[in-house]
């Protein structure tokens, strides 16, 4: 209110509302910078995941390794009913 009439001070109301406007905005801002670190910091492990399988399934080890003669065929066997 102000002094000499006893109204309210529409300028000083409007000026914490914008202030407070400012300050949720401002709160807002920092939690999505956050969430969004975040976001991208799994982003970077994931696709760095990807491309070392990429790379894997493009560059296999040379030679591959030969096949053990004592150990069992590699081909599942036929369990079908005849």
């Amino acid at each position: 209110m102000t002094v000499t009439d006893a109204a309210p001070d529409l300028v000083a109301a409007a000026e914490r509302r914008w202030q407070d406007l400012l300050d949720r905005i401002h709160d807002l801002e920092a939690r999505v910078a956050a969430t969004m670190s975040t976001v991208n910091a799994a982003l970077d492990h994931h696709l760095a995941r990807l491309d070392a399988l990429r790379h894997h399934l493009a560059h296999p080890d040379w030679p591959l390794p030969a096949p053990d003669p004592d150990s069992p065929p590699a081909t599942p066997t036929d369990n079908r009913p005849a």
